[in-house]
This record gives C-alpha cells, structure tokens and sequence, in this order.
C-alpha cells in the first residue's frame, strides 16, 4: 500500500510539473506584443518633450569619440516630478556603485523601497502586468504578495562575485554598477542624464536607434566616469513603472532569452532578461531593452 501511495504521489507531483509547463507554454509572442504595446499606450508618466542629439553612429568596441555633444538637448522642467519617478530617484542615493561593496539598508531606506514599490503598484501599466501574469499562473493574485515578490527580485541583495552581497536588480539596472574598471549593467535613462547633467557621462554617438511612440531604445558605447563599456541600452522617456512593468512579464514568461515587445506605435523591440540564482532564491540579474 505503501508503494501504491507513493506511485500515486509521484504520478501526481508529475502531472502538476507538466501541467505549469503547459501554462507558462501558453504565454505566446502574440500575447507579449499586445501586452506591452497596451502597456506602453498607457504609460501616462511617460515624459514627454524631450529632444535627443544623436549626432553621428558609431560602433561596439570603438572608444573614439563620435558625439561632441551630450545627448540630451533638452528636458521638460518638471520631467522627474511624477509620482513614480520622483519615488525612483528616492533611491539612488541608497547603493554603492561599487557592486564589491556591501550594502547596508537602512529602515529609511526600506521605507523608500516601499513607497517605490507602492507607488509602483498604483498605476494602469503595473496592475495590467500583474493581471496578465496571474492570468497566466506566473504570479500570486494577491497584492501583498506580488509586492513582496517584486521585493526579493528587484531589490534583494545579492552576491555577484567575491562573497559579497553588493549588488540587486534594480540598482544594476537603472543606475549601473563599477567592478574595478568594468561597468556592469546601467540600462536607465534617468540616471544616464542626471550622469551627463553632472559630467560624469560621455556620450560617444550610437549604434542603433529604435521609435517606439513616445520613447525610443538607443543601444551605444558608453563612457562613465572615464570607464567603458562596449555596448548597452537605455530606453528613454518611459517611466520607471513601464521598464519594470515588460521586463518582469519578460523575466517570468522568456526567463534568460530575448522577449518580443511592440512599442505605442506598433514597432517591434524585445527585451532581454538574465536570472540569477543565489541562496536558493532567484533574482533579476539584468534586464535590458534591445531588438
């Protein structure tokens, strides 16, 4: 009898496995493209009005200098006062660039977190996104616990190297990370302005140039504090909801591939997304706008 129950238990376990795999299998590129394009149509913190100098292309790998001037002619004077930008910039003062650096979070800090993450979760595109995932089976129905998920992905410390929990999704992604002389990761437009604004960004003209509406994805080399990258990605003008809105979709339904996206205007991009395992949790290891 013994055996007869576990057989049954097993066949059980089997059939619940197979079954979440035949959910997440049900997540087509025709559902993200729909998704994302209605997510980005309702992007109303989306800033608008800015005006790029793009200057001259250039290519991965050259370090010369192809852009004389910053990218960013011109800003809205009142760009970072929306409600989840505004919560977003609350945060950049609480991480070490230094991802070999650990980081200590302060209850001041974690009540910044949780005025992002509120502030975050109050909006159209973020609710949209957590509809489509519960929908899916990739994601708990119940707010509170979404919320707490999006903690541990987004925000949670981890080690990238060297025993040191240094570094978390969203500090590597919309703010970018030092290792000795290597950038790690720096995909937000915020914190490439703010940087350029500040002398700390050099523009070095741009790879390709994706329209998407009212935001647009520039892959290009990057110059930051006299250190380089070859190549990376920022998508300009989207809030801060948008990005975290697609890239998590797009961490849970095409994990550690490029995930296919539409743009307000229907034009094609994709985003690509990295896991990263550590303690027996998974997190966001880099997420970033491509084509």
């Amino acid at each position: 009898m013994k055996l007869v129950a576990l057989f049954t238990i097993c066949i059980v376990t089997i059939l619940q496995v197979e079954a979440n795999a035949v959910e997440r299998a049900t997540v087509t590129d025709a559902e993200l493209k729909a998704l994302s394009q209605q997510l980005h149509i309702d992007d109303v913190n989306a800033v608008q009005g800015i005006v790029l100098n793009m200057q001259s292309t250039t290519t991965s790998g050259s370090t010369t200098d192809r852009a004389p001037m910053p990218l960013f002619s011109s800003v809205p004077a009142d760009a970072f006062s929306g409600p989840t930008i505004s919560a977003l910039l609350a945060l950049f003062d609480n991480y070490d660039e230094n991802c070999k650096v650990t980081e200590v979070v302060t209850a001041g800090e974690t009540a910044e977190d949780n005025a992002f993450l509120d502030a975050i979760l109050d909006t159209s595109v973020m609710q949209q996104a957590h509809q489509f995932l519960v929908s899916k089976g990739l994601a708990n129905a119940d707010i509170a616990v979404f919320k707490e998920y999006l903690r541990q992905i987004w925000l949670g410390q981890y080690n990238r190297g060297g025993g040191i929990q240094g570094s978390s999704g969203l500090e590597h992604i919309f703010l970018g990370e030092k290792d000795g002389n290597s950038i790690y990761g720096y995909h937000g437009w915020i914190k490439f302005y703010r940087d350029e604004q500040a002398g700390r960004m050099n523009y070095l003209g741009y790879m390709k140039k994706i329209d998407l509406g009212v935001s647009s994805v520039i892959e290009m080399p990057m110059n930051w504090d006299g250190l380089y990258k070859s190549i990376s990605s920022i998508s300009v003008s989207g809030s801060p909801e948008i990005e975290l809105a697609v890239a998590t979709v797009c961490f849970l339904a095409r994990p550690n591939a490029k995930c296919p996206l539409l743009g307000a205007d229907g034009t094609p991009y994709a985003y690509q997304t990295y896991t990263l395992q550590y303690n027996g949790k998974t997190y966001v290891g880099s997420a970033y706008p491509t084509y």
